[in-house]
């Protein structure tokens, strides 16, 4: 009987931050969703030109984005320290795609925010413990390699 490997670094970090986005995601969505009639205001007054209904479509669309994308990392985190393989492919697709998704609204919108440079670091953080070769190491049980 082989005792059992220790968990790397690199798992813990690329777990805590997918499970971070995650919590971050969907918190961020619920309450832009609960007080969506808020911000579609807020959109409106600051460009009256603006179609109300289809800001207000936008919007929900845009936020059921965020809540899919924060469900994925968290269970790609949760599958991940149960040391299932798709947990951690799961989770680097969910990172880059909204790492990428982020990047691309920065620079469309022409500035950042805090939340999204925080979005930012932890895709960055996730994606990188993600593809380290002890996490791949780690879950064919090879920590280490």
């Amino acid at each position: 009987m082989t005792a059992p490997v220790a968990t790397p670094p690199s798992v813990r970090v690329a777990a805590g931050t997918l499970l971070a986005l995650g919590v971050l995601l969907v918190a961020s969505a619920t309450l832009t969703l609960v007080g969506q009639d808020a911000v579609v205001d807020r959109f409106v007054a600051a460009q009256p030109d603006l179609d109300r209904a289809a800001t207000t479509r936008a919007l929900v669309l845009g936020q059921a984005l965020y809540l899919v994308l924060g469900a994925a990392a968290a269970v790609g985190g949760v599958a991940l320290l149960r040391r299932r393989p798709w947990g951690r492919w799961l989770g680097l697709t969910a990172a880059l795609f909204l790492g990428l998704r982020t990047v691309l609204s920065t620079v469309t919108s022409g500035g950042t925010t805090v939340f999204s440079l925080l979005v930012l670091v932890l895709c960055v953080a996730a994606a990188t413990s993600l593809l380290a070769r002890t996490t791949r190491g780690w879950l064919v049980g090879q920590a280490g390699s």
